[in-house]
């Protein structure tokens, strides 16, 4: 004899629509004030005279602008949107992403070295998506470089598989933390909010394709990209994987 239904217990599908709404909703009822917060501290700051007070203003709008990024990775975790994959060249969407997060000013010690035959194919990815999941791995490798070091990019098409490996030259993840790289909120980053890393692990996934990282024999580390496309793909598409 089956068990009666709770009337209290919402299907799965229904629990997590009701959390993404809440999400948003709570990120928004933060935002608003943060925002006013925000202005009102910019006005206060170019009214001061004491130098000492203006410093304070200045850390203040930082900690706001810190608070407005984590909210926006959080609400970014909290949804899962619908994918929209394009074929696209995957050397294009590399050079892109590390136009956004090698500034040359700051970063000029660091060497980028990028393998990827001009015979690849292009890939059916979200152009958008994954843009993400590149600003996020290659934000994480100068920071952990220290913005010196080598960052090698390396693509790769076997069987039907887009294979990305990217390799720094940084101090690299303590074993025991290997597990744990992909957690929502865990980081090793003092001021990090640890989801760009679970974000993309995310977004990989709803690719149905495969992300992780490994340590490197001499120094550094490397994470794996690999992602499954489908001979005779269309230009365009909209639906989910």
């Amino acid at each position: 004899m089956s068990k009666p239904l709770d009337p209290q217990k919402k299907p799965p599908k229904q629990q997590d629509d009701m959390l993404r709404r809440l999400s948003a909703g709570v990120v928004h009822e933060i935002k608003n004030p943060l925002t006013a917060i925000d202005s009102l501290i910019q006005l206060l700051e170019k009214r001061m005279d004491d130098p000492a007070q203006k410093k304070l203003a200045r850390t203040i709008l930082s900690e706001i602008q810190r608070l407005n990024h984590f909210l926006a990775e959080f609400l970014q975790y909290s949804k899962t949107p619908e994918l929209t994959l394009k074929t696209i060249n995957i050397r294009t969407l590399i050079e892109n992403a590390l136009t956004f997060s090698i500034d040359p000013g700051i970063d000029s010690k660091i060497k980028v070295q990028i393998d990827i035959p001009d015979t690849i194919p292009a890939v059916l990815v979200d152009p958008a998506a994954f843009h993400q999941v590149l600003l996020n791995v290659f934000n994480n490798a100068t920071q952990a470089m220290n913005s010196k070091g080598v960052l090698q990019i390396q693509a790769r098409f076997s069987k039907n598989h887009l294979n990305i490996q990217i390799r720094d030259s940084g101090p690299g993840i303590p074993p025991e933390q290997l597990d744990r790289i992909f957690e929502p909120y865990f980081s090793t980053k003092r001021g990090g909010t640890g989801l760009g890393l679970a974000i993309s692990q995310q977004i990989i996934t709803r690719h149905r394709g495969k992300i992780y990282f490994k340590r490197n024999k001499d120094q550094g580390m490397t994470l794996f990209i690999e992602l499954p496309q489908k001979q005779n793909q269309s230009s365009t598409s909209t639906n989910n994987p």
